[in-house]
């Protein structure tokens, strides 16, 4: 992290644990129906797209994106708007990844964990129509709006929202 950015003083130093319980509520929802919703794309029988994502997601957000991210944060041990900095202090020394190198993982992470499944349940209508993968993709869609929404809330009140690369807060 650069010397000449700033905390961002009026942030939380907390967040409250109903709102880390309900963002990964909303999280989980998110991930559980981009696996169901790509589901019916197999080989043999059996559901690759949904079981290499599902482990994308737990590789690179678990693991990954903690180590370089969270180690740095000012929230490290502490309990940010997902309890991640609880987590990654739990897995990973205090500045132990590299955050350059985490805010550029989460540019490319992020973005193709909301592609991959709309264009992933797009294709299945295509090909396949069914009732159910329409229904999981207007909830995907809806339950990511609601998440960026609750995300620009969470990051404008965040310590870390002039630093952290993926804060959704406008940066004055």
């Amino acid at each position: 992290m650069k010397e000449e950015t700033k905390i961002y003083e009026r942030g939380l130093e907390e967040y409250p644990k109903s709102e880390i319980l309900w963002q990964n509520i909303i999280i989980i929802l998110i991930f559980a129906i981009a696996f169901w919703g790509m589901y019916s794309i197999q080989i043999s029988g059996i559901p690759i797209l949904s079981l290499i994502y599902l482990g994308y997601v737990i590789v690179v957000l678990v693991f990954v994106l903690r180590k370089h991210l969270c180690t740095s944060c000012y929230y490290y041990d502490k309990w940010c708007t997902v309890g991640w900095g609880k987590l990654a202090s739990r897995l990973f020394k205090k500045n132990s990844g590299n955050f350059e190198l985490g805010g550029k993982i989460a540019g490319i992470f992020w973005p193709s964990v909301m592609i991959i499944p709309v264009l992933a349940m797009a294709i299945s209508l295509i090909l396949n129509f069914s009732t159910t993968v329409l229904i999981l993709l207007i909830a995907f869609l809806v339950l990511n709006a609601a998440n960026f929404s609750r995300r620009k809330k969470s990051c404008g009140r965040c310590k870390m929202r002039f630093i952290c690369p993926g804060s959704a807060a406008k940066k004055m």
